[in-house]
């Protein structure tokens, strides 16, 4: 692996890579942690490529100069579509952000323009709201992990089911206040921006399961009430989720 981690000799790698492959995008947003100073000496370089038009959008992972590099190329059209049908009903918008966040190294033509005010409408617009139902399930699946949890006695089980826990927590916490998900690092880091008592709650309930597991039980049962709490509390009796009526064929 390359020991390059600056932003100016990556932005210089993408620039040959767009000059040798891609000569015709209109837009190359280099995202992820070289737009936002996260980077490792590992890190990959995430690119969103935009073009005029593509028959279809297509993701793809190459080496360019001893860096691995995450491609991601779209048209106005492809993107929006990804944006809105395939990541929002999600409660995520990892596309958007890669635009607010990023940076574009090439003109900042008519295309681009477009493209960061399209991103900007569908961050402030934010993720559909949680629907009934939905909501419903969340609380139910945490109230059942919480008691396989607070029950556990063997450390590696109860690990296992705090790993399940900190996201269903995490996320439903994010989705019923309005606010854009994510999965992985990207989740802890839009819960700790929206509210950092509660990601550090988790943060250290989690640590303590795998430490001192009463500790740990009680630490998850504490922030599971207060999860829990604004959307109805822990579910248990009463709940039903019917099969689709197509599941008899």
């Amino acid at each position: 692996m390359t020991n390059i981690s600056t932003y100016d000799d990556i932005r210089a790698i993408a620039v040959r890579l767009l000059q040798e492959h891609y000569p015709t995008a209109v837009a190359a947003i280099i995202g992820g942690s070289f737009a936002t100073g996260r980077q490792t000496p590992s890190s990959d370089i995430d690119l969103l490529l935009l073009f005029d038009h593509v028959d279809c959008a297509w993701r793809s992972t190459i080496v360019a100069e001893g860096r691995t590099v995450e491609l991601f190329g779209h048209d106005v059209a492809t993107f929006t579509y990804f944006c809105k049908e395939v990541d929002a009903p999600g409660g995520t918008a990892p596309l958007a952000m890669m635009v607010l966040e990023g940076k574009n190294i090439l003109a900042a033509g008519d295309a681009y323009v477009r493209l960061h005010a399209l991103a900007l409408a569908i961050d402030t617009a934010g993720p559909p709201a949680l629907e009934v139902d939905d909501l419903q399930r969340r609380r139910y699946a945490i109230t059942t992990a919480l008691e396989d949890l607070v029950d556990s006695r063997h450390p590696g089980e109860a690990l296992a089911v705090a790993c399940q826990l900190y996201p269903a927590l995490a996320d439903l916490h994010l989705r019923a206040a309005g606010e854009w998900s994510g999965e992985g690092k990207h989740l802890f880091r839009r819960l700790q921006a929206f509210d950092a008592d509660v990601a550090g709650q988790l943060d250290d309930a989690l640590r303590l399961v795998a430490d001192n597991l009463p500790a740990g039980q009680r630490a998850f049962e504490q922030v599971a009430a207060a999860v829990l709490a604004p959307v109805g509390g822990p579910l248990l009796e009463g709940f039903t989720l019917p099969a689709p009526a197509h599941w008899r064929a």
